[in-house]
């Protein structure tokens, strides 16, 4: 007969076996259900009232799009592709006024039509050897593009420039490319109307034999216009082609992330997502933003582990950003 463990050893062990899988299981459903329920209440994890369905701005430290517990992470996947074409509108923007400026000074010391060549045809239609006395409008336009698709946002939109430069000298050929993308869904022909534009639009009027005049609206009623080299009022009763940039870099930046699966098409608009892949994620999203940001999502904190309970995530990754240029 087997002695009995009459030290009450066995007894310990068996209840503290049973804790540790109890523990396990609390933390494993916990991990599950954490998203669901912040995500309901009116009141974040740190007692602060969130800010879903009010008019907040658009300020990381004001956005609870992300919720981390224990390895995973709910992000809201529109949300944050929004504030990423935000960015790269504005970039665009920026770009825009700069070359309206450049080309305002070599206008001043007469050497526009070098600037003109150099600059908007040698870099948008390289093999297309075109002399700066064309019009230059939508080349212009494209120079910008180029420029604010530094970090490969607007790569399923726009031309390959070195081979396909020749659809981004003239407006309807640049149209047509982009519907030919898959982006006719971003481009709206008829009336024009500023209270329906927003900053960033490319708006283009006809101005007869089949041609266009290409413009980016910059907002309150006003656009930068090249060959006109200047900033003036939207002309009313206009009629013609609206591309809004912000939608295309919205559908671009998502067909990207879906293309490298960092996003599921098939889940909606908040997914749940392990930490490691959210770090990829946010490396793409917060590329190049604020001076360069393409470590912000690098977990380097704690060895690797999120911080205990739930935290706002950008906020978390945001004191490990290493400020490297996408």
């Amino acid at each position: 007969m087997d002695k009995i463990d009459t030290s009450g050893n066995l007894q310990k062990k068996t209840r503290l076996a049973i804790r540790k899988n109890i523990y396990r299981l609390r933390r494993k459903i916990a991990g599950y259900m954490a998203a669901a329920v912040i995500s309901v209440s009116p009141f974040n994890a740190a007692g602060q009232e969130n800010y879903a369905g009010k008019n907040n701005d658009s300020r990381p430290e004001n956005q609870k799009n992300m919720l981390a517990y224990g390895r995973m992470v709910e992000i809201d996947i529109s949300g944050e592709i929004s504030r990423r074409a935000d960015w790269v509108v504005d970039q665009f923007l920026d770009a825009t006024k700069k070359h309206l400026q450049k080309i305002r000074q070599a206008k001043r010391k007469g050497s526009k039509t070098r600037y003109v060549k150099n600059n908007f045809f040698d870099m948008v239609y390289p093999t297309g050897r075109l002399s700066g006395s064309n019009n230059y409008c939508i080349t212009a336009i494209n120079r910008a593009l180029m420029d604010a698709n530094t970090c490969g946002d607007l790569n399923s939109a726009l031309p390959n420039y070195a081979t396909e430069g020749g659809q981004a000298v003239e407006c309807r050929r640049f149209v047509a490319y982009l519907e030919k993308r898959g982006f006719r869904d971003c481009i709206s022909y008829g009336p024009i109307s500023s209270s329906r534009l927003k900053p960033g639009d490319i708006v283009m009027t006809p101005r007869g034999g089949g041609r266009y005049h290409a413009v980016t609206y910059i907002g309150n009623g006003m656009v930068r216009s090249f060959n006109n080299d200047g900033e003036w009022p939207l002309k009313r009763k206009n009629t013609g082609i609206v591309i809004s940039t912000r939608k295309i870099a919205e559908k671009s930046i998502r067909r990207q992330l879906e293309k490298d699966r960092l996003i599921d098409p098939q889940k909606g608009d908040k997914q749940i997502i392990s930490l490691p892949n959210a770090q990829k994620l946010l490396q793409v999203l917060y590329s190049g933003r604020n001076g360069g940001d393409t470590r912000l999502a690098q977990l380097t904190g704690n060895e690797g582990e999120p911080q205990t309970g739930m935290l706002h995530l950008y906020d978390w990754l945001r004191q490990n950003d290493g400020g490297q240029r996408c």
